[in-house]
């Protein structure tokens, strides 16, 4: 059932704090808090160790690349292909799009991640002219060009104004290129999950991550899409299985897995 009237992407609606976090927001030209810079800032050094607590993100990175594969559907889905990494962190994403051909560039507001992202992209010779990095929020960027693919990947969840957030991402889209995004559903079972869960008993997660009030259902953010005259390519649950230290992609229409927590999805410029 659609639950819009508590969506954060309706038009005119006003992201955690009301009516303060937009002004403050629209003072500062961005949608990004001083507070999510701070948190991220504090973790930038671990984004390379595999055992750390960015353990996790490099887990899901070969099912990103997978369920971008699948949308594309061409035979080098990435080669030649002109991209930006929005929230890039530490270049996870980023470095694995540029391997495979891929031209990319990845912006985040945090200097200190940015500064992990280019020490470690330094070390492989073959990244050489396929990838850069932009420190600042998106907002305050003046790209000459527009993208063949814009990913933002567990990013919209931690911005003050994801309706905003997300015209600024669609600004940078070439007409029939895609915007592909995950995020976490606002859900009991994602609040369970991601922050009682994850963040507070097993400590898989830094504590303080995520918001729940941030989350935002698959339905809001297609209905979302709809409305911009965009065409949604898929949406699809991701679970992240324990007990195989994997990150597991519902198949298309799976209905065993549905997007009850974790999701990723694609939607195509008209």
């Amino acid at each position: 059932m659609m639950m819009m009237k508590h969506s954060l992407l309706r038009t005119g609606s006003r992201s955690l704090g009301g009516g303060l976090w937009r002004s403050l927001s629209q003072q500062r030209n961005h949608t990004v808090s001083n507070q999510e810079i701070q948190h991220f800032d504090a973790l930038a050094k671990t984004w390379w160790d595999w055992d750390g607590e960015s353990r996790l993100l490099h887990l899901m990175n070969p099912t990103r690349i997978d369920f971008m594969s699948q949308i594309v559907r061409q035979k080098t889905p990435f080669a030649g292909k002109q991209i930006l990494d929005v929230g890039c962190g530490g270049g996870i994403l980023s470095e694995s799009m540029a391997r495979l051909g891929a031209n990319v560039t990845g912006i985040d507001a945090s200097k200190k991640a940015l500064e992990v992202a280019r020490d470690h992209s330094e070390k492989d010779p073959s990244l050489c002219g396929r990838l850069e990095y932009i420190h600042g929020p998106i907002e305050q960027q003046n790209f000459k060009k527009q993208f063949d693919i814009v990913t933002c990947m567990e990013v919209v969840e931690h911005v003050t104004d994801p309706r905003g957030f997300l015209e600024s991402l669609m600004d940078l889209v070439k007409p029939n290129g895609y915007l592909m995004l995950s995020t976490i559903s606002r859900t009991l079972m994602a609040r369970f999950l991601t922050i009682f869960l994850a963040e507070r008993v097993l400590g898989i997660v830094p504590n303080g991550t995520h918001n729940y009030e941030k989350y935002i259902r698959p339905e809001e953010l297609t209905e979302f899409f709809r409305e911009h005259q965009w065409k949604i390519n898929d949406v699809r649950g991701v679970m992240y299985h324990p007990l195989e230290s994997k990150w597991v992609l519902a198949k298309p229409g799976d209905q065993c897995l549905p997007p009850l927590c974790n999701y990723i999805a694609s939607a195509q410029k008209p």
